[in-house]
């Protein structure tokens, strides 16, 4: 092909046909711009659909992620509104409001389960990646960029305020409450499966008069009741943004899915 071009300038040169020369000129120049043109287009299109492949594998990898965050957080929002619950049974008591069908032995299992917590830990390993690699622009929906930013970000760090703080108060009650007693509630009242903690009644380890010895002791301690109002007035303003923080989730979720089908 080169050869043929060239011979048909020599052609035109030796002819001395100037006008026809320069014509072929140009059309050469632009034969080339084409053949660079279509070349960058080509290497463009490959660039794109190598990128757009690691968005798959990457969108696929959060979604995985977020699956098991989903499921993390229903179970967060239960076990952290049940331990709300038996807050509210042990401040009632404590501040001499009428108690319906609550045994003394009810009321020291609220004073014992209201200590407990379970952190929330999201699976960032995803969308941590993505970050340190630079690549977060690999998510075409700015929309999605942005909600993981602040799901993995401001989200947690609310989360972490309110709600997920580790309470003066479980300390205390826990070093007040009779050994042996304590001991009987988290064999008979507190169950781990798994990664999962679920909080029970049970049957009574103390007779109704002991219990409400105990009971007694621990609600005349006025720091201890007000690290326990503190503690269930963080549980509150946190429920909100811990549920904001599911919905989130589960829009990621959609948009995941309805991108990974395009």
């Amino acid at each position: 092909m080169l050869h043929f071009f060239r011979n048909i300038r020599k052609k035109l040169i030796i002819q001395e046909n100037v006008r026809k020369y320069l014509l072929y000129a140009v059309g050469e120049i632009l034969l080339v711009v084409i053949g660079i043109l279509i070349a960058l287009q080509i290497n463009n299109w490959n660039e794109a659909k190598k990128e757009q492949k690691r968005e798959i594998a990457y969108l696929e990898r959060l979604s995985e992620n977020l699956t098991g965050d989903l499921r993390n957080l229903d179970l967060n929002i239960e076990f952290y509104t049940q331990v709300f619950n038996y807050g509210q049974l042990a401040l009632a008591y404590s501040e001499g409001n009428t108690i319906d069908d609550a045994a003394n032995w009810d009321i020291l299992v609220a004073l014992f389960h209201s200590s407990q917590i379970w952190p929330l830990i999201p699976s960032p390993t995803t969308y941590e990646e993505l970050k340190s690699a630079g690549e977060l622009s690999l998510i075409r929906s700015i929309d999605l960029r942005n909600d993981l930013v602040f799901y993995y970000g401001g989200g947690i760090d609310r989360y972490n305020q309110t709600i997920g703080i580790n309470p003066p108060y479980r300390k205390m009650v826990r070093g007040l409450i009779p050994t042996q007693t304590q001991n009987y509630l988290w064999e008979h009242c507190h169950i781990t499966d798994g990664d999962t903690q679920i909080l029970t009644g049970c049957d009574p380890a103390l007779s109704e008069e002991k219990a409400k010895e105990v009971i007694e002791f621990l609600v005349k301690q006025p720091e201890l009741m007000s690290e326990l109002r503190f503690y269930m007035s963080s549980i509150k303003v946190g429920l909100d943004p811990l549920l904001e923080q599911k919905k989130l989730c589960e829009k990621m979720l959609r948009e995941i899915a309805l991108t990974l089908k395009e």
